[in-house]
């Protein structure tokens, strides 16, 4: 098993991860980011996605490209209220400096705040923060419609062939994102780990996201002891429901206790085995799946 799992992690390409610093230095990370680099690469690794929740990382990856080659760590932004809000033009600098993932707000979203969810990490680790927390942002207007500023930032992620995922909106705001991306043919939105505390997705919503294309987030952190929000006999059901080509999954971890990511991947590669996933299914969803979000029409 080791070994299969070890072989299931090479060429696998994780679309959520999370560097160091992340929130706060205290918090910690197995790696650093040049370290987590490193490591991926010798453990045979494809790439990552980097996120943050406070900055954009494209210095950063820019700096880790300078550093370590042979592996492709990809810059992303969440467009929380502290670098911009849901705003297609924030979105068009970030690219010009060579974003290819882009994620709804997080931590300042109405969704999030109103469930207590990640901004509750934010309050604890940088109060200064708070003052962005005051009005949350959505992507429905009063009447239930998308916004133009919403809609704007799906046909800017299409023109400029970027990842696009959802953050921690409503299953609502999910669901409405869904269908604008089908109606214009944008095939790179993710839905982000729609069982979370910060989501709270229900599953008509996800039937439906995926129905209109979306592909559905299934992470490590939502299983794991720290969070236990979700079984992994739960996440199988879930990809057996949805078909393995409508799924990623990803890590999503941060903080001390943590294994490096790689490590955690390939935890999570051989336990979805165990669970009865082939590895074709797992392959789809971990190397296949991730790397066309990222590539497809390049």
């Amino acid at each position: 098993m080791q070994q299969l799992s070890r072989e299931l992690l090479i060429g696998s390409f994780d679309l959520h991860t999370h560097g160091f610093p992340e929130i706060h230095p205290s918090l910690g990370m197995a790696l650093d980011d040049f370290e987590q680099a490193e490591y991926a690469k010798e453990r045979g690794m494809a790439g990552y996605v980097l996120k943050s929740h406070i900055w954009p990382t494209m210095d950063r990856v820019y700096h880790i490209r300078q550093r370590v080659d042979g592996i492709r760590v990809v810059p992303s932004i969440v467009l929380n209220s502290l670098i911009g809000g849901i705003n297609p033009g924030v979105l068009e600098a970030a690219i010009l400096q060579g974003c290819e993932a882009a994620c709804f707000p997080t931590w300042t979203s109405a969704n999030d705040l109103a469930n207590n969810g990640f901004s509750r990490t934010i309050r604890k680790y940088l109060p200064s923060l708070t003052a962005f927390m005051k009005a949350g942002l959505s992507v429905l207007d009063g009447a239930g419609a998308l916004t133009s500023e919403a809609r704007d930032v799906i046909r800017v992620a299409k023109e400029a062939e970027i990842l696009l995922s959802t953050g921690h909106l409503s299953g609502a705001e999910c669901v409405a994102l869904a269908r604008e991306a089908e109606r214009i043919g944008f095939r790179r939105l993710v839905f982000t780990h729609p069982d979370s505390r910060s989501v709270g997705a229900s599953e008509d919503e996800i039937l439906e996201a995926a129905r209109c294309g979306a592909y559905i987030e299934w992470t490590l952190h939502g299983m794991l002891p720290k969070s236990q929000r979700i079984s992994p006999q739960k996440v199988v059901e879930w990809i057996e429901r949805l078909g393995p080509e409508s799924c990623v999954v990803t890590t999503d971890v941060f903080g001390t206790s943590g294994l490096p990511e790689p490590d955690q991947m390939q935890m999570y590669l051989g336990l979805l085995y165990e669970l009865g996933v082939s590895t074709e299914d797992i392959r789809l969803m971990s190397h296949v799946n991730p790397i066309a979000l990222l590539d497809a029409g390049k």
